[in-house]
């Protein structure tokens, strides 16, 4: 559990700057131009944290376990894991400004293609 809590923030401080949603939420964003609203950036952050909350889920798939040389392949499981962790970790995820890199990270096969997606640290 230390080496994935490790995982998890590595994968997520590399890119960073409460209502939890589930994994299987619609993502609706915004039509580009439309006007601000709190109504539209409640619904934006929704979608964010239904984003993170299933690239939470894909990184339990992917990640090796402890002990074992592949992640968690139970979608049950991983769903449990997911729901125990922090609602900060979800808020540091949904806050990332650069999409991108979210994008790629629900993109990668294994560990090694998760952690590219991690941009350069500006230190």
């Amino acid at each position: 559990m230390k080496r994935l809590t490790l995982a998890m923030v590595l994968v997520l401080a590399g890119a960073c700057e409460a209502k939890k949603a589930a994994p299987g939420d619609t993502v609706v964003f915004k039509p580009a131009g439309a006007p601000r609203t709190a109504e539209s950036e409640a619904a934006e952050a929704a979608a964010y944290r239904a984003e993170c909350l299933r690239l939470e889920d894909h990184i339990f798939e992917i990640m090796p376990r402890p002990g074992a040389e592949r992640g968690e392949p139970d979608p049950k499981k991983r769903a449990e894991l997911v729901a125990q962790l922090p609602v900060e970790d979800i808020d540091q995820c949904a806050a990332v400004k650069d999409r991108k890199v979210i994008a790629c990270m629900q993109a990668a096969s294994d560990e090694k293609s998760l952690r590219a997606c991690i941009p350069a640290s500006k230190d």
